[in-house]
C-alpha cells in the first residue's frame, strides 16, 4: 500500500529538503507492534554491546558534523555554531546513556523474616515514546530517547514536522548504523496538522509504557491528560518565561555579550532563553544601551553564510507571533529600543523596556529574539518579580558576589538556575525540567534511568532465601 507523503521545506526559501512519510494513526501502531515484539532480543543484548553501539554512534555523528551543520541550516535556520552544538551534545547524551548500561539494577532489602530475602529490582518499561521539538532537534531527540534506549527498551521517535530529519531520522540513522535493529527504532511521522491524531493513538496505546514530550505548556497539557486517563506515566519538559537578575555589582561589559546570547540564541526560540532581564536600578540605563547595542550589532540572515548571528523564524506561523507581540507591548506603552521590525521570518533582536502587566510578552513565552529589561530595587524585589506568574522552568543569577548570588538562586521558583551562566545551557547528565507549568518529571542521568525503568519486587522465602545465600 502506497503511504502519503509531505513536504519538508526550508525556512531559509521554501526549497523542498525531503519527502516523508504522513502516517495515519494506524501505521503508526503497527510500528510499535513491531517495536514490542523485536524489544525483548534488544534487551537481552550484553550490556557491554550496548554500550559499543552508542558510543559508535557518537563518534558517528560527530565525524559527519559538516553533513549535519548543512542540514541544521536548510531544514530548521540553524547557524553553525547552533547546529555544531546540537551534534556535539547529542554525542555527549549518547556516551552518557553508554556509561549506564553496567549501573546497578536494583537492591536486597532486609526483611522481618530471617528466611526471607527481598530484592527490589529496576527492568526495562518495554517501550517508550519521544516527542521531539525542531528548535534543538538533535540534542532533544537524544535526551529524551538515548537512555531508554540503552536500558533495553525499544523507542518510537515522533519528531516535529517542522524538522523529521533533524529531530528524528538523523540520530536514528546513526544509532541504526551503529547496530541497533530499525525495528527498535521506529520513526514515525505526520503530516502538518496530523499530530495530535497520531500522538493520541500512541499515548493510548497500552504497549507505549513511558511518554517524554518536550514542548509548549498548552500541548503539553494536553499529552499529560490523555497519558494519565491510560495510567502512562509521563514526562513534560514545557516552555518558560525565562528571567536573568543581574545584580548591580556585575561587570556589564563583561556579561553583555552572554546575556545577548541568552535571549537570542536560535532568534529566540529555544525554551531556555531569557525573556525577562531584571536589572538593579542603579545600572538599568547602562544594561539597557548596552543590550541595545548588541541588538543592533547582530547580523540577521542566511544561516549558510558566515557572518550570519541570526537566521530565519522557522514559519510564517512564528513571524506573525514575533509581530503580534511586538504591537501588544507597543500598544501597551512598551518602549523599543532596538529591533521591533521583521522582515517576513527575518525578525530583528528585540529589546523592550516599560511592558505593562497587561501586555502579552509580560506573561506570554516569547519564542522570538525579544528581550524586555525592568529595573529591581533590591534583591527581594528581584525575587518578587522573578517569581510571578505560572511557568518556572530556568533562570540565571548574575553577580561579582558569588556567594549572594547563589543565596538569590535558591529562592528562585525554577527547575534550573545558573549562577554567574547564561540562561541557555544544561548537560547531559544533570536532570532537566520545569516547575508548575512549565512541567513535570525530569529527564537527564539517573532521573533518565528512573522514568525509563519499572520497580518489580521479589520476595525470597525459605529455600529460594538459602539458595541466594549459598
Amino acid at each position: 500500500m502506497t503511504v502519503a507523503t509531505f513536504p519538508d521545506l526550508s525556512p531559509i526559501d521554501g526549497a523542498l529538503v525531503g519527502e516523508f512519510p504522513a502516517l495515519c494513526p494506524e501505521d503508526a501502531i503497527d510500528r510499535v507492534r513491531v517495536a514490542s515484539e523485536a524489544q525483548p532480543d534488544w534487551a537481552r543484548r550484553p550490556f557491554a554491546q550496548r554500550r559499543r553501539i552508542l558510543l559508535d554512534a557518537a563518534d558517528l555523528l560527530e565525524a559527519e558534523v559538516e553533513d549535519h551543520v548543512a542540514l541544521l541550516a536548510r531544514e530548521i535556520g540553524a547557524t553553525r555554531p547552533w547546529a555544531e552544538m546540537n551534534v556535539h551534545e547529542s554525542a555527549a547524551t549518547l556516551r552518557e546513556a553508554a556509561a549506564v548500561v553496567s549501573g546497578p539494577t536494583g537492591e536486597i532489602l532486609p526483611s522481618a523474616d530471617p528466611g526471607t530475602r527481598n530484592h527490589s529490582l529496576r527492568v526495562p518499561v518495554g517501550v517508550s515514546l519521544s516527542i521531539v521539538p525542531w528548535n534543538a532537534p538533535v540534542i532533544l531527540a537524544a535526551r529524551s530517547s538515548a537512555i531508554s534506549l540503552a536500558l533495553g527498551n525499544a523507542v518510537i521517535i515522533r519528531p516535529s514536522e517542522e524538522a523529521p530529519i533533524a529531530a528524528g531520522h538523523l540520530l536514528a540513522d546513526a544509532l541504526v548504523r551503529s547496530g541497533v535493529p530499525s525495528e527498535v527504532l521506529p520513526v514515525v511521522t505526520s503530516a502538518p496538522g496530523e499530530g495530535r491524531h497520531l500522538i493520541d493513538a500512541l499515548v493510548q496505546d497500552e504497549r507505549v509504557r513511558r511518554v517524554a514530550f518536550i514542548g509548549s505548556t498548552p500541548v503539553g497539557r494536553a499529552i499529560a491528560a490523555r497519558a494519565g486517563a491510560a495510567l502512562t506515566p509521563s514526562v513534560m519538559e514545557l516552555g518558560g518565561k525565562n528571567v536573568t537578575i543581574v545584580r548591580g555589582d556585575a561587570d556589564l561589559a563583561r556579561w553583555t555579550g552572554p546575556l545577548a546570547f541568552s535571549a537570542f540564541a536560535n532568534s529566540g526560540q529555544v525554551c531556555m532563553c531569557t525573556d525577562r532581564l531584571l536589572v538593579h536600578r542603579s545600572r538599568y540605563e547602562e544594561l539597557c544601551e548596552r543590550m541595545a547595542d548588541a541588538a543592533r550589532g547582530m547580523v540577521v540572515g542566511d544561516p549558510r553564510n558566515a557572518g550570519t548571528d541570526l537566521g530565519p523564524l522557522i514559519n510564517d506561523r512564528a513571524a506573525a507571533h514575533f509581530t503580534e507581540l511586538v504591537e501588544d507591548a507597543r500598544r501597551g506603552g512598551a518602549k523599543i529600543l532596538a529591533g521591533g521590525t521583521s522582515d517576513g521570518r527575518w525578525a530583528q533582536p528585540t529589546v523592550l523596556t516599560d511592558v505593562g502587566d497587561s501586555c502579552r510578552f509580560a506573561v506570554e513565552e516569547g519564542f522570538a529574539p525579544i528581550v524586555s529589561i525592568e529595573a529591581f530595587d533590591s534583591d527581594d524585589d528581584a525575587v518578587r518579580r522573578a517569581n510571578a506568574g505560572e511557568l518556572g522552568l530556568i533562570a540565571a543569577v548574575i553577580s561579582a558576589d558569588h556567594s549572594a548570588a547563589e543565596r538569590l538562586a535558591h529562592l528562585l521558583r525554577a527547575g534550573a538556575v545558573h549562577v554567574n551562566g547564561p540562561s541557555v545551557g544544561d548537560e547531559p547528565h544533570v536532570p532537566f525540567g520545569g516547575l508548575a507549568a512549565s512541567g513535570m518529571g525530569r529527564l537527564g542521568g539517573w532521573e533518565s534511568v528512573r522514568f525509563f525503568t519499572e520497580q518489580r519486587s521479589l520476595y525470597l522465602h525459605g529455600a529460594a532465601a538459602a539458595a541466594q545465600v549459598s
